[in-house]
């Protein structure tokens, strides 16, 4: 009976220690998982998956006319500024000619608007606005420009899109605009113009540049808000795709020709998955394979995390 009492004692002294030891394994195994873990792990899920294009480009008006003085001599009054509208055959300002703004030879005549449309600076031939016209300003010659009227109805968005995404793009496909001075607003419109040859873009750096080529969207509808020159960003919906199993882009990797993904089973314990990758996005990747919604994927080898 003694010896009985004395087994079962150790059996509980030792299931005992066997709990401790378990206990304190799970409670170092828990603490030596870092922390941030987390920041390394994405979930795999179902949803819509859209491939977008953008580019960044500019306002533009495809139909600008420089309005010039008589001769030369002075501007001596301005009946429109710059900014304002002007009807075709509209006074913009009067012009004296002459060597001199005082002299009796020369009597005043209008300078009329040859067309309908907004008042701009003129733009010199580096792409730099000109000066202010202004009341008492010497024109040198004929061939000066005091003005320019732009077409409001004709603006465009002019892009540079790189020769790798040129083949991505067609005309008449429909694209998304916004405007970096009009927030929360966004605009329709439609691929006009796909430029045949490429461009050469300089290179901060120096060099020969990058290729590119012109394209030109159309404005569905403009606004009184938008201004020639304003920064735009069209966005192009390439492709989608609803309810298919996608996941964050930095969680597959590549081996060879084959892809793969870790999934999670606990801490840094992971499972090797092969996987087929199909419709890729900036951020997300649509998967085929084993992989389920929900499951946790590392964005990096976990052996290396540790």
């Amino acid at each position: 009976m003694k010896k009985a009492f004395k087994s079962s004692a150790w059996i509980i002294v030792l299931a005992l220690l066997g709990a401790a030891v378990f206990s304190g394994y799970a409670r170092y195994k828990k603490m030596s998982v870092r922390p941030d873990l987390d920041d390394f792990i994405r979930e795999a899920s179902r949803g819509d998956l859209k491939l977008d294009l953008q580019e960044s480009g500019e306002l533009v008006s495809r139909d600008t006319v420089d309005v010039f003085p008589p001769g030369r001599g002075f501007i001596v009054e301005i009946a429109k500024k710059e900014g304002e509208y002007v009807e075709k055959n509209e006074k913009i300002m009067m012009f004296k000619g002459g060597e001199r703004i005082d002299s009796a030879q020369y009597v005043p005549v209008p300078v009329l608007a040859p067309r309908s449309g907004m008042l701009t600076r003129c733009i010199s031939r580096y792409g730099q606005s000109d000066d202010e016209v202004r009341e008492g300003k010497r024109m040198d010659s004929a061939s000066t420009c005091v003005t320019r009227i732009v077409d409001m109805k004709t603006l465009a968005v002019s892009l540079k899109v790189s020769e790798i995404d040129i083949f991505k793009l067609k005309r008449g496909m429909p694209v998304t605009i916004t405007f970096t001075s009009i927030p929360g607003e966004k605009f329709g419109g439609h691929i006009d113009v796909i430029a045949p040859m490429a461009e050469t873009k300089s290179s901060n750096w120096g060099g020969s540049g990058s290729k590119v080529f012109r394209v030109m969207i159309n404005i569905d509808k403009s606004s009184q808000k938008m201004r020639v020159g304003m920064s735009a960003v069209v966005t192009a919906n390439m492709q989608a795709k609803k309810n298919v199993l996608k996941a964050p882009i930095e969680t597959l990797f590549q081996e060879g020709l084959n892809y793969y993904v870790y999934r999670q089973t606990e801490g840094y314990s992971a499972e090797k998955l092969q996987v087929y990758p199909g419709l890729r996005s900036e951020s997300e990747v649509e998967l085929a394979g084993a992989v389920k919604p929900g499951d946790r994927l590392f964005t990096a080898v976990p052996e290396t995390l540790k």
